[in-house]
């Protein structure tokens, strides 16, 4: 299984994920194990061999999200372990420069001194939310009740103290399970994942060299990203349009690629929302969602096709005085749950374009208003698809 095929199935994750590694990071581990770099790698790279297995269930996950789709090109930063007095000043000021907030998941034990706290507040005070990493940065999937209990209250404690109100929890290397999740979620919290990994710690490494994720340090980075941070970011960012996107902001490494960054991001159409967004999470904020549009929606333009597939937008394909949302295929389609089945047909007899199947759930094509039940023709194109037909809406 690749990568990019993990990634899209945490896609509540969609995708997951961020020294040299203890020092360099994520730490928390036994610091008198005999390499404790590796175990460090170990536990990030297990925690993505468990959500490959869990198929994007969110119920008991450190790392799926409840919000899978629907992210309209719209992406929230998160950043994990600080406080870092040199570092994450230089992150708040690139956040600035980008008028972005961000979501800064705080160990607790790194906040030592009254320069730790006043950071902190300042961080409030600019309207960054602060959330819940834990006081200790433990694996909190192999601890008892007692331990999950005080490493959740400690660093509660510090943000409150801190004027923040902590709502959210990051589970330490995304590692949990559904004792630990329910125990976050009695307390309030809700657990956010990622969908888009920087892999950042990975980046920050010494082993190949920083700058370059090694397969021996964290084997879920696509080859040809592994000395391209940012081409990693985007690359997922287009797969899953948009998400959660996982950072650290005790690594020089991710200080210095984050306005690049952050720059192709919006060069690529994407912009930058807190998680406390509603509209582009609703689940994680407990609100209904709205309805979203998908392939068949009735549109008066390309703006009400507000979707994205691959970096491709929705558009409104229109016909006399009506319209559905489409976007163009070549021998296949996506599927959206709770959506009618898709298939790829020709509108022009030239290219090919997304069409809804006739199902229960368009009343057999007359909840599309102008369109009927039609027979038509698989466009392949230069796909291997077979040749097959469907009974489509399309326009009478």
């Amino acid at each position: 299984m690749s990568s990019r095929t993990v990634r899209r199935g945490m896609g509540a994750l969609a995708f997951l994920a961020t020294i040299p590694l203890v020092a360099a990071g994520c730490g928390g581990l036994d610091p008198a194990e005999e390499d404790p770099d590796q175990a460090i790698a170990d536990a990030w790279n297990q925690a993505y061999e468990d959500q490959a297995n869990a198929k994007g269930d969110s119920s008991c996950s450190g790392v799926v999200l409840p919000d899978q789709s629907g992210f309209n090109h719209r992406v929230a930063l998160t950043f994990d372990d600080g406080p870092n007095l040199n570092l994450t000043p230089k992150v708040l000021a690139i956040l600035a420069a980008h008028n972005a907030k961000g979501t800064f998941f705080v160990n607790g034990k790194g906040v030592t001194s009254e320069a730790h706290r006043q950071l902190l507040a300042k961080m409030v005070a600019e309207g960054h939310i602060v959330g819940n990493h834990s006081q200790n940065h433990l694996d909190l999937k192999k601890v008892d009740a007692g331990t999950l209990d005080s490493e959740i209250e400690a660093t509660h404690q510090v943000l409150v103290k801190a004027g923040g109100q902590p709502r959210f929890f990051r589970f330490p290397f995304g590692s949990a399970g559904c004792s630990q999740v329910s125990a976050l979620r009695a307390k309030g919290y809700a657990v956010v994942g990622w969908h888009i990994d920087s892999a950042d710690w990975c980046y920050a490494s010494a082993t190949g060299g920083v700058g370059y994720c090694d397969p021996r340090t964290f084997k879920w980075v696509d080859d040809q990203y592994r000395g391209d941070m940012v081409g990693n970011v985007l690359a997922q960012a287009r797969a899953t349009g948009g998400g959660v996107l996982l950072f650290h902001d005790i690594h020089a490494n991710t200080v210095n690629n984050l306005d690049a960054i952050l720059t192709a991001l919006e060069q690529d159409g994407f912009t930058l929302v807190p998680v406390s967004d509603t509209e582009t999470f609703p689940l994680l904020n407990g609100a209904n969602p709205a309805d979203q549009p998908w392939v068949g929606t009735p549109c008066a333009e390309d703006a009400d096709c507000a979707f994205t597939v691959n970096g491709v937008g929705g558009s409104c394909f229109t016909y006399g005085e009506n319209g559905f949302c489409t976007y163009p295929c070549n021998g296949t389609c996506q599927d959206r749950a709770g959506k009618s089945v898709t298939f790829c047909t020709s509108l022009d007899g030239q290219s090919g374009m997304c069409v809804a199947k006739s199902s229960g759930l368009n009343q057999s094509c007359a909840g599309i208003p102008g369109t009927a039940e039609v027979s038509s023709d698989r466009f392949i194109g230069t796909s291997s698809s077979p040749a097959a037909s469907a009974i489509v809406c399309l326009p009478k």
